[in-house]
């Protein structure tokens, strides 16, 4: 398989805005987790969330072009506003058709199907919003980047909750191997609404944490699901052509693998043998063995189900290390959203570039039986040259990504 080389990134995220305080957050292990004022939440059950409070679409582009943009696709197009600067692409002067938009996003402008869907109900059809409806569809984010920069080439999105954005990347993989196109746009996004928010309270989903504002919070692993919102955008393109054009090279894509295993409606595969069997997938594609991984980004996210899988899967994986497993679970500082598998990506290959490791937690934190909030490993030097990450959703799909330096 063509090795597929990272050369741009845009990021808006809970722990920052744009690529370089995103970075930042990442090494302080800084936590985007707090109390959402942005809607109310006194009737509910948890009132946090990893959500984004500071994000202006006019820093990224004018106000003509984002007003009937819901906020989800402002905030991809704002990131791929920055991967395109960072990356050095001129789309003046190649052929736009030879650039794809992949995103990946659980449920896109949840925010305006709910308003949409309020105008329906109280105006009837007649009386509906019609500038609200070309945002309820999941695909607006990546037709809004698309239109934004002029792109003509291939556009997909893919809804696969938790895995969205890690089947995005996949796809943009196989159209660069293809030679089907030169660049693709890779994303993911999804944002916070009191709708989405409300539906996970009342199945009994979210962690029961009650904050007040500015309050420090210490959620455990085991105890429910932390939502978030973001969004971050890669550009990739195949590793001769980015070095023919001398491109900055922040990794390279090595492997990728999905896979899916039975579980019952709205749960996670609790043995995890799928997901353990995309990780050695991936490491033997990459051609390497469980011991060249120095880094080990996972997908929990403080639920038991999920928390309790990585956990006892990657002590049999990696045996070799169980007295000292180090693990990032970026989800414990932004939450868990569709999208986030782009953003735990671009921390990896940040990480790689920068030649700085990610925090880490000892893998024994991800035990629900587990006394006390994780503590954060933050390293000032570390090997950083290969990275995995493992992705679960609900429903039994699940992938793992091997990142290497160029």
């Amino acid at each position: 398989m063509i090795e597929i080389a990272v050369t741009g990134i845009g990021v808006i995220s809970p722990l920052g805005i744009g690529r370089g305080a995103f970075w930042e957050g990442c090494r302080k292990a800084k936590t985007g987790i707090k109390k959402i004022t942005s809607f109310d939440t006194t009737s509910l059950r948890s009132n946090i969330a990893g959500w984004i409070d500071d994000f202006n679409p006019r820093q990224f582009m004018p106000p003509k072009s984002y007003r009937r943009m819901g906020r989800v696709s402002m905030m991809a197009v704002a990131s791929s506003v920055e991967a395109l600067q960072d990356s050095g692409l001129d789309l003046d002067n190649i052929d736009k058709e030879k650039v794809a938009v992949i995103m990946g996003t659980s449920y896109g402008n949840s925010s305006h199907i709910e308003d949409f869907y309020v105008s329906l109900l109280e105006d009837g059809p007649r009386g509906a919003h019609p500038f609200l409806f070309p945002e309820t569809v999941p695909n607006a984010p990546a037709s809004h980047i698309a239109m934004f920069h002029g792109i003509t080439g291939p556009n997909n999105t893919f809804c696969q909750n938790e895995l969205s954005a890690e089947n995005a990347i996949m796809y943009a993989r196989n159209l660069l191997s293809q030679n089907l196109v030169d660049v693709v746009l890779v994303g993911g996004a999804d944002e916070l609404s009191a709708m989405q928010y409300t539906c996970y309270d009342a199945v009994g989903a979210l962690n029961k944490v009650r904050a007040e504002e500015g309050e420090t919070i210490r959620p455990e692993p085991g105890s429910g699901l932390i939502l978030g919102e973001g969004a971050g955008i890669l550009v990739m393109e195949r590793i001769d052509v980015a070095r023919k054009r001398d491109a900055k090279i922040y990794g390279v894509l090595k492997s990728g693998v999905i896979r899916g295993g039975i579980t019952d409606i709205g749960h996670y595969e609790i043995e995890g043998e799928q997901m353990a069997r995309a990780v050695f997938l991936a490491i033997e594609d990459a051609g390497m063995d469980p011991g060249e991984i120095d880094q080990i980004d996972i997908s929990a996210n403080f639920t038991g189900e999920l928390d309790k899988m990585e956990y006892n899967q990657l002590r049999q994986i990696f045996r070799g290390r169980n007295n000292n497993l180090e693990v990032t679970p970026l989800k414990y500082l932004m939450g868990d959203f569709g999208g986030a598998g782009i953003i735990r990506a671009a921390a990896i290959l940040l990480s790689i570039y920068n030649k700085l490791p990610l925090p880490t937690v000892n893998i024994e934190a991800l035990r629900s039986e587990a006394e006390n909030f994780p503590v954060w490993n933050i390293s000032p030097t570390g090997k950083t040259d290969t990275a995995l990450m493992t992705s679960t959703t609900f429903g039994g799909g699940t992938s793992s990504l091997i990142f290497t330096k160029q």
